[in-house]
């Protein structure tokens, strides 16, 4: 059964890596600007090549930064129509500097017609980052990310594909506690969006409630 204080937990700790990458990537961008600040300051006519790369650290930074803000849940957000691949994308951009994400291909499975779900996007935005950590983490391998509305509910799954990684195989007649964990933090980061943990081999998702089934209900 996930625990909610668990989850809440191990979402800290999620949110503590992520940090560490973004803290990463915005101290390598202003290193290149504060060298090419003092190269100019030298008295360096700047080539064009010195001028592009300047651009490009820059607009890394600010994308870093935007990332950054991300971060944060919003304690006044609520459930508002959305599509899943918005967020799904949001979470790409957001995991894409962690270390398990950083040079893995990721592909997409869309199948047939996704309907859009009522949920907090920030927390949606979280969740998919879970759900792409908890596959990476499985073992080596591209991941595939499915989308897929099924009744009543969307569902996005995450999988990695490749061979099995034997030092992450969990001995016979004990409990992979990672599942747990997963479904623990995306049960607590979708509590408001009526989003339940999905179980995936080598992997992990979860699910919303459609737009339409969501009115229906109230919400």
């Amino acid at each position: 059964m996930p625990d909610p204080e668990t989850g809440a937990e191990r979402w800290l700790s999620i949110q503590d890596e992520l940090l560490r990458s973004l803290a990463h990537t915005i101290s390598n961008r202003l290193a290149t600007i504060s060298g090419m600040a003092g190269l100019l300051e030298g008295g360096e006519v700047p080539e064009a090549r010195m001028l592009d790369g300047l651009r490009q650290a820059a607009e890394r930074l600010e994308h870093a930064l935007q990332q950054l803000r991300r971060l944060p849940r919003r304690p006044d957000a609520a459930p508002e129509p959305m599509l899943l691949a918005d967020g799904l994308d949001a979470a790409l951009e957001l995991v894409g500097e962690h270390p398990l994400l950083r040079s893995r291909a990721v592909g997409r499975e869309v199948v047939g017609d996704v309907l859009p779900v009522r949920a907090e996007p920030q927390a949606v935005v979280h969740a998919a980052c879970v759900a792409l950590l908890a596959a990476a983490s499985r073992g080596p391998g591209a991941l595939v990310v499915s989308l897929e509305t099924v009744a009543d509910r969307v569902y996005l799954r995450v999988r990695r594909e490749g061979p099995a990684d034997a030092d992450l195989a969990v001995p016979e007649g004990e409990i992979d506690p990672a599942p747990l964990t997963d479904a623990g933090v995306l049960a607590w980061l979708l509590a408001a969006s009526n989003g339940h943990a999905v179980a995936v081999p080598h992997g992990c998702g979860f699910s919303l409630p459609t737009l339409a089934a969501a009115r229906r209900r109230g919400g």
